[in-house]
């Protein structure tokens, strides 16, 4: 069977136009950016954006991809679901915000405090835009794509005047709540054109989203804490200097992780749908030679382009960048295969193994990144982030199902083994 139809690759085309337009923006503006105010302040803009990822990811309780799968099984019931929970996100948004701006509003000066507001308010945005999961669930991501392009161009163009009148680093603060707010503006208004009867208000599904999400949030919150460890370990052992630096190589290193995404999402949808469970490993083995290849693809590119690429965008202030992207580039292909085993595993609503796993791949990150950053400084955090994602990748997949994760990664060899099983 194969894993794609024409539905789903118009749909994973659209997803990744948006995210090409976006990243393609993003980094030639942020670079800009990132040359007016120097590595130290765009050190402290990856502080504030890495302490409220943390953040919009406990908001959403783990429940990001039960929300998806939902909606892709059953629209009607997802959309109760979507609408019944909305309250909570936003009482465990405004109950865990409060105390980051605190926080920063103490130890930090008053440009980080700034930033810090302003991601808070975006951060609000992309925790109540419940339209985008639904929006990819029944295949409409040009929606998601016309919205998102349409709030980034104007978020850029802001971006791109502040710094063209050279005006006060503060003023960047503007387009970070402007990337999400429009989006979410223009994604709610086309909804509710389309769907009129969608306030639902169920106590089963808040006690289901509260209960469910308990076993998520654990890994949901790892991944959050051992994919931003290593920023946050820049900034204690070394400075906001070094972490700009190693937030440059990080954007350039990854942008890429878009392509992955989009076609993850996109064949999700149906393996979501498959019963049959030989298929659904079937298709899962052949998403993950596409990904695969795809990575490799872009790794070959930055190893040919990268010092070239680092040089032009972000200047001679930057160059150190160079040096962590082809391992950074590996480490994004770890976290999309890894994408992969954990859908599977969601699929299988084994959340248990998740949380567990998650949780164990956190507290391996803390003496992993603190290892490598004190051993080997910038080039340290890069091994640090690869390392990790192998880890999670393979090692701590492994002993899902006796080894069935290790079985599809080399699905040739144990093809008629799954059949039987």
């Amino acid at each position: 069977m194969g894993i794609f139809s024409g539905k789903i690759v118009f749909n994973s085309l659209w997803m990744m136009l948006e995210k090409f337009i976006g990243i393609f923006g993003v980094i030639f503006v942020t670079s800009f950016v990132a040359k007016y105010i120097g590595p130290a302040n765009f050190g402290k803009i990856a502080l504030v954006t890495t302490l409220f990822t943390f953040v919009q990811t406990i908001t959403w309780f783990g429940n990001q991809e039960i929300l998806f799968k939902r909606v892709s099984k059953n629209n009607r019931s997802g959309l109760q679901y979507l609408s019944s929970t909305q309250s909570i996100r936003r009482l465990l948004f405004l109950c865990l915000a409060l105390p980051v701006l605190i926080y920063l509003y103490i130890f930090s000066d008053l440009l980080t405090l700034i930033f810090g507001i302003a991601s808070a308010i975006a951060t609000y945005f992309l925790t109540q835009d419940i339209y985008n999961i639904y929006n990819n669930a029944i295949l409409h991501s040009y929606i998601n794509a016309l919205a998102n392009v349409s709030g980034l161009c104007v978020a850029l163009l802001v971006r791109y005047l502040i710094v063209l009148f050279n005006l006060d680093y503060a003023y960047l603060a503007i387009p970070i709540i402007l990337v999400t707010l429009i989006p979410f503006l223009l994604k709610k208004f086309i909804f509710n054109r389309k769907n009129t009867s969608m306030q639902v208000v169920s106590l089963a599904y808040r006690k289901y989203y509260l209960w469910t999400g308990s076993a998520l949030v654990i890994s949901s919150l790892s991944v959050s804490f051992y994919t931003q460890i290593t920023s946050l370990m820049l900034a204690g052992l070394t400075s906001t200097h070094e972490l700009g630096i190693y937030a440059a190589a990080v954007t350039i290193g990854s942008a890429w992780t878009f392509i992955n995404i989009a076609v993850i999402t996109s064949v999700l949808s149906k393996i979501y749908r498959e019963n049959d469970k030989f298929e659904s490993y079937k298709m899962i083995a052949k998403l993950n030679v596409l990904i695969a290849l795809i990575s490799l693809c872009v790794i070959a590119t930055l190893a040919v382009l990268g010092h070239w690429i680092i040089t032009a965008l972000y200047g001679s202030a930057y160059i150190a960048a160079y040096q962590l992207l082809i391992i950074l580039a590996m480490a994004t292909m770890c976290s999309g295969l890894g994408t992969v085993a954990a859908r599977l595993i969601i699929k299988e609503e084994n959340y248990i193994y998740i949380s567990k796993k998650m949780l164990f791949v956190a507290i391996s990150s803390v003496p992993i990144s603190y290892t490598m950053i004190n051993l080997y400084g910038l080039v340290g955090a890069a091994y640090s982030v690869l390392l990790i994602e192998f880890l999670s990748l393979t090692v701590f997949n492994y002993f899902y199902k006796k080894g069935l994760i290790f079985k599809i990664h080399f699905f040739p060899l144990f093809h008629q083994s799954l059949k039987n099983n």
